[in-house]
């Protein structure tokens, strides 16, 4: 194969570039995109890899086709925000702190409600792995990797304790929202230990059958968050400067 095919992007990385593009406003809402056949002298691929690529945005909602009129940007609205790529592209090109202050917003409408419904129709089976997951982060410890994971998994089991469809449904897609709110709020290091009172807090209000003291207590779980994350951005700041600064150093 010639060297220059061995260079050429994958097409998870032209997917990637295009919605940056698109992201950043590079591309605004109803900009036309250009032709398959310079989008792939652009990027240097195939027009094979291009309509890949695009597909894979179009099924994230940022892009839409119109007959003989091309490939369009759609309105932000029909965005699937809630993609894991998606949030993971968007978080890397937007202010932080709004990100981060539009991320919490969305989980303090949707999850406390949902605790406060698990606290009423919960069955003990759900009970049962909410506290399992409990467990697993308190047997974790300081480790923040090894937190993370039944973190998640403690708020996934809140959302499908609802024993509601639409919420369980949605808990697969609120995940991203939760993932990228625990990659922020562990750059703190003391996150761990503060949380898990918290965690504790909800699961006793909802093994108590309490709605509103299990409202109450994910309320402030999601503020002890976004304290977490407020502290933890600044650390992330700097270290990204620090990496920045030593990829900028010319070698010695």
């Amino acid at each position: 194969m010639p060297k220059a095919a061995e260079a050429r992007p994958s097409n998870p990385h032209v997917a990637r570039e295009i919605a940056r593009l698109i992201v950043t406003g590079t591309w605004r809402e109803g900009w036309t995109l250009p032709r398959e056949i310079e989008l792939a002298a652009q990027f240097d691929v195939s027009r094979t890899s291009i309509r890949e690529s695009l597909s894979v945005l179009k099924a994230k909602g940022l892009i839409a086709a119109r007959q003989k009129a091309g490939t369009h940007v759609r309105e932000r609205l029909n965005w699937n925000m809630m993609d894991a790529e998606l949030l993971e592209w968007t978080w890397a090109d937007q202010p932080r702190e709004e990100f981060a202050r539009q991320l919490m917003q969305m989980r303090r409408i949707v999850e406390p409600e949902a605790s406060a419904i698990s606290a009423e129709r919960a069955t003990d089976s759900d009970l049962a792995r909410i506290e399992r997951a409990y467990r697993e982060m308190e047997a974790a410890g300081m480790d923040r990797s090894a937190y993370a994971e039944p973190d998640l998994r403690f708020h996934r089991a809140i959302l499908m304790a609802t024993g509601n469809d639409f919420l369980v449904a949605f808990a697969a897609t609120m995940e991203a929202g939760i993932r990228v709110s625990l990659e922020l709020s562990m750059h703190n290091p003391a996150a761990p230990r503060r949380g898990l009172p918290y965690h504790r807090a909800v699961l006793d209000e909802i093994w108590a059958r309490n709605p509103a003291g299990a409202r109450a207590a994910m309320h402030r779980l999601i503020d002890l968050t976004e304290r977490n994350i407020a502290a933890a951005l600044p650390r992330r700041r700097s270290s990204e400067a620090l990496t920045q600064a030593g990829a900028d150093r010319p070698p010695k």
